[in-house]
């Protein structure tokens, strides 16, 4: 409330370059496929060739993986609603993500987001039960990208709190079950959406992996490089380094490096007055 008893609105955080890419790649996409598919006669083709199904990723068009997270429904009543909210869903809390992660850890999260949830919606429709909610023909939107950055957002922000649906105030460690309810509920309702009931799924499980700084992944890579540097200095003795038996690294000295050189100290100052300095100026005092 202002001073003059009014309610006054925050403003909209600003997106970041890379969301208003992905932003506008959605909404474009939505377009162009909206008028081809209602207005072209074979104008379906582009759709046809983006979606995911899992008689295409067979036959090796992995492509589809990532290009049907970028696909909303192009034709029916709900057409228009449906790029609505997955623009709003896409919107609502990545630009926090893009500001702390930067444009390129983003826009790799929302791509392994979406792979992940594909990948694990392909998955039950192989070994699932037969029930239509685990054999979508046709499986694309970004449910699990939104879903993901649900998960990362709760995680790098668990006492700060969000209005949900721009109304209701939740912690993100209360949004976090909120997103977990919200896919577990829709496998329970058979809602057999356009990703796939078990898409958002994977959606959380790649937001418990890469979300967090560091996150879980980086985490056990930083864990395992630690160890092995731990490892190669039990190896080294005063004696064997001052020997040279220093173990050689791993990784080929680059050409570009420049040379290093030892100076011999200790010399008087009248030696060194007259001396003049390498043009190069790499050498080691």
């Amino acid at each position: 409330m202002d001073r003059y008893g009014q309610t006054s609105m925050a403003p909209l955080p600003k997106p970041g370059p890379a969301l208003k890419g992905l932003l506008g790649a959605v909404a474009i996409t939505w377009i162009v496929n909206a008028v081809l598919v209602n207005w072209v006669p074979g104008g379906a083709k582009l759709f046809e060739v983006t979606v995911c199904t899992d008689r295409a990723i067979s036959g090796a068009q992995v492509w589809r993986l990532l290009t049907s997270g970028l696909l909303t429904t192009p034709t029916g009543p709900g057409a228009v609603t449906s790029v609505f909210f997955t623009l709003i869903g896409l919107y609502f809390l990545s630009p926090d993500l893009e500001t702390r992660w930067g444009p390129r850890r983003f826009l790799t999260f929302v791509a392994l987001s979406t792979i992940g949830g594909n990948l694990l919606a392909l998955v039950f429709d192989r070994i699932g039960p037969p029930m239509p909610v685990f054999h979508p023909p046709l499986m694309y939107g970004a449910s699990a990208a939104i879903t993901a950055l649900t998960v990362a957002w709760s995680r790098e922000n668990a006492e700060r709190e969000v209005r949900l649906f721009f109304m209701v105030a939740v912690k993100g460690k209360v949004l976090f079950w909120f997103a977990v309810a919200y896919a577990l509920l829709g496998i329970v309702a058979q809602d057999a959406s356009s990703s796939g009931a078990v898409a958002p799924v994977g959606g959380i499980v790649v937001g418990l992996l890469l979300a967090g700084t560091p996150s879980p992944i980086r985490s056990l890579f930083l864990r395992f490089k630690l160890g092995r540097l731990e490892r190669q200095s039990t190896k080294l003795t005063a004696a064997g380094i001052l020997e040279g038996k220093v173990p050689k690294p791993k990784r080929p000295r680059s050409k570009d490096a420049p040379d290093l050189r030892v100076v011999q100290g200790g010399m008087d100052d009248d030696d060194l007055s007259g001396r003049k300095p390498p043009k190069d100026k790499r050498y080691l005092n």
